[in-house]
């Protein structure tokens, strides 16, 4: 019973040994903490004042000098085959000087012959006043030669026409050389066009014709100098007789043209469609629409707002805010 008592008594003392050390067999747990507290960033906006200032609506073109005055020059009283063509596109000319002609082999022949014819009825006349007195005889020896000198005459105006002559001075602008050598080609045929090289007008065309109003002026820019010009011509007064081809064109007069510019320069047009000033301008990607719905974010006391707004003249960069915004606030850029 004692043996018992002391068995009894060790296994509680182990347990109890057992229980005490099992503090240091496991390691501590470490206290949680509470995360650190993690302020927000600060909201920064990009912004710019509303002003006031001037906003145009224009457009820019460029455009080819051409002559005011030009003329086709075409056979006006006969056909025939074609001889020659003495001109070049580009040359000079001088009114009156022959620049091409027809085939004349024939007519020259009629006319060497029509001179015998001549020489033969003067001949007659000769003799007759020389060796008779008859008046009546006398009579018909002069018709012969009036008749004879009608004829030389009206030959020799054919050869005149057969020569192609320029009607005004000025450069070669075109030739038709669908016409060649030897062909057949009709009274009125256009065969060369001359220009005046003196009275210029820069002819614009494109999609932005119709645009463009009668008296309006425009800013020139030639070899980087900078002209006056007034619209002389849109495809609203274009005579009607004038080729399909050059009705979409525009005409613009250049004050003080310099002398180096030639027919075929280059020259650049700004043309002010509308203008308005003293008006609320911003850049026009800050214009936003949903839904028809147009309006500008705006900074009020630190915070984002959308502000409605209407537009008036919008250009490719800007728009004129004629309501909802006033001179001083802040518009978010971003």
């Amino acid at each position: 019973m004692a043996k018992t008592r002391a068995v009894l008594f060790f296994v509680m003392m182990l347990l109890l040994m057992i229980s005490f050390s099992g503090c240091y067999l496991f390691p501590k747990e470490e206290e949680v903490l509470a995360p650190p507290l993690v302020e927000p960033p600060e909201i920064t906006y990009e912004t710019a004042e509303v002003k006031k200032g001037v906003i145009e609506k224009k457009i820019t073109d460029s455009g080819t000098f051409v002559s005011v005055e030009q003329a086709n020059m075409f056979f006006k009283h006969r056909g025939g085959r074609l001889k020659d063509i003495h001109v070049s596109v580009g040359d000079y000319v001088e009114r009156g000087q022959v620049i091409a002609e027809l085939d004349t082999e024939d007519l020259e022949n009629q006319i060497s012959q029509q001179k015998i014819h001549l020489k033969k009825a003067e001949t007659r006349l000769s003799q007759v006043r020389a060796h008779s007195g008859d008046k009546y005889e006398l009579s018909m020896a002069q018709y012969d030669v009036e008749l004879a000198k009608l004829a030389l005459n009206n030959l020799q105006r054919q050869l005149d026409e057969c020569k192609l002559v320029a009607d005004m001075s000025g450069n070669v602008v075109y030739i038709n050389y669908n016409a060649n050598i030897g062909d057949y080609v009709d009274a009125y045929q256009p065969m060369v066009r001359i220009a005046d090289p003196t009275q210029l007008q820069l002819q614009v065309s494109g999609s932005n014709t119709s645009e463009y109003s009668l008296g309006m002026e425009a800013e020139v820019t030639v070899n980087k100098k900078a002209y006056t010009g007034k619209v002389v011509m849109t495809p609203a007064d274009v005579p009607l007789d004038v080729p399909e081809d050059q009705r979409n064109i525009v005409r613009i007069d250049v004050e003080d043209l310099s002398e180096d510019v030639k027919v075929g320069a280059m020259g650049q047009v700004n043309l002010i469609l509308d203008r308005r000033e003293d008006v609320i301008v911003v850049p026009r990607n800050l214009v936003r629409n949903y839904m028809g719905r147009k309006y500008v974010l705006v900074l009020d006391d630190g915070l984002k707002k959308e502000k409605d707004v209407e537009v008036g003249l919008e250009t490719p960069t800007e728009s004129e805010i004629i309501k909802g915004l006033e001179e001083g606030e802040q518009i978010v850029i971003r």
